[in-house]
């Protein structure tokens, strides 16, 4: 009798650790393959500067378990360098120390509009102190990743009017077993879902992608799953800023997806909010706007 309870005990606790397990996300092996999870705009300048120079770990600590995964990634919207500035307008450069908040991550797309705002020196410093930090760049090289025997390629590239999409790329990727992920940054800001977006997806989709998840209009737009060549597709529009300084109550919404790779109908969102600097799950209306923007069930 004591030995029988002893074993419940004891099978007991192992079920708990094993559901708690599943239940964090952690970088362990699910049904359908390595676990993704995906994030939208990330600045690290300013006034989210300005709230987390004294600690910066603390930027995304709330969203830790949703962010993590086998893999991570986002768009890095500020350059992570001390080079003088070298663009008019905007100015989204970030001090070198601000990688400690992008700890949660394993890659970051680092094509946008704001990439070079400390000019290619500043690029450049940017990528080294990312990578010196443990990170990945994601450019318009494919960049491979392998994870318990499946291999991933990430590819990120900037939809200015004039450059050519990927396709290339996507296709050598594709074609040499890799599930590929590609973080486009395009739209309008603060708008809908555009024609442009739509096409280019499908073009991304046709040339292999198996995941699109689209930063740059700042605000969260809806999804599609699309037919590919290696099974169904998501594409993922916008997913709004995870951590930024706009003051636009859209803007200060976003989402965290995640989804088993080989199965990507299984994605499920966590909705976030940005509040003084910092990001945090969204609660109450703010959730269930960001969800019902984003058309994904809750995780």
């Amino acid at each position: 009798m004591k030995r029988h309870a002893l074993w419940t005990a004891g099978a007991g606790l192992l079920l708990l650790a094993l559901g708690a397990l599943l239940v964090s996300g952690g970088r362990d092996r699910a049904p359908g393959g390595p676990v993704l999870a995906l994030a939208g705009d990330v600045s690290l300048a300013r006034g989210v500067a300005s709230a987390n120079a004294d600690h910066w770990p603390g930027a995304l600590a709330a969203l830790a378990p949703a962010l993590r995964a086998d893999l991570t990634a986002a768009n890095l919207e500020s350059p992570l360098t001390d080079a003088a500035r070298a663009t008019p307008g905007i100015d989204l450069r970030a001090p070198r120390a601000a990688a400690l908040a992008l700890a949660p991550f394993t890659h970051l797309g680092v094509e946008n509009n704001h990439a070079r705002d400390g000019g290619p020196a500043g690029q450049a410093q940017s990528q080294a102190t990312l990578r010196a930090s443990g990170l990945t760049p994601i450019s318009r090289t494919p960049t491979l990743a392998r994870v318990g025997g499946e291999r991933v390629a990430f590819v990120a590239y900037l939809d200015a009017g004039h450059t050519p999409l990927p396709l290339a790329a996507i296709r050598q990727a594709a074609a040499r077993g890799a599930r590929v992920v590609v973080l486009p940054h395009w739209g309008e800001e603060y708008g809908l879902t555009t024609a442009r977006q739509r096409a280019q997806a499908r073009a991304l989709v046709a040339a292999g992608a198996t995941v699109v998840a689209g930063s740059g209009p700042h605000v969260l737009q809806g999804h599609e799953v699309l037919p590919g060549p290696r099974g169904p597709a998501l594409v993922l529009y916008s997913l709004g800023n995870l951590l930024f300084d706009q003051s636009l109550p859209a803007a200060r919404l976003g989402a965290v997806v995640r989804l088993p790779l080989g199965q990507v109908q299984r994605a499920c969102a966590v909705a976030t909010r940005i509040r003084a600097g910092r990001a945090q799950p969204a609660t109450g209306e703010a959730r269930r706007t960001a969800l019902r923007r984003l058309g994904l069930p809750p995780c």
